[in-house]
């Protein structure tokens, strides 16, 4: 009964991030980036001089992969990316102001579509919600 109970969790989970996902492509102007470009987009905002083992970091990935997907934000001019002045070794990224334009209405975007989202829930509901996702996260971090 428990591997089924825990089944239906994994399904519904997946099945919720579909649809959000999915619901965000909705706008034309964010439907280019993926879920991925807008997380990375916001990693960078919250550390100015990000580089890009901070990237791979965050995401728990390789070098080449979050070069990837820098690049992919770079040629979309997106994010930019600048030589550290001290050690030209050491490369930072860094929103461009369409990066950081795109980024304010995505996460508007996306607060609106949560908050939509939510409204079928009561208040308490949500805080168990939010009780519950967060002990799952530090657990998971473990794992």
């Amino acid at each position: 009964m428990s591997d089924e109970i825990n089944e239906q969790i994994l399904e519904t989970l997946f099945q919720l991030v579909r649809n959000f996902k999915g619901s965000m492509s909705e706008n034309i102007e964010h439907s280019h980036l993926t879920m991925l470009q807008c997380q990375a987009l916001e990693c960078i905002k919250k550390k100015l001089g990000t580089h890009m083992g901070d990237i791979a970091e965050h995401f728990s990935t390789t070098m080449p992969t979050a070069t990837a997907l820098i690049d992919k934000l770079i040629a979309a001019k997106l994010v930019k990316r600048e030589n550290d002045v001290h050690d030209r070794r050491i490369v930072k990224i860094h929103l461009t102001k369409s990066g950081e334009k795109l980024l304010i209405e995505a996460k508007k975007q996306r607060a609106e579509k949560m908050s939509k989202l939510l409204s079928y829930l009561p208040e308490q509901d949500k805080l168990n919600l939010l009780r519950i996702l967060n002990t799952l996260a530090q657990k998971s971090e473990t794992l």
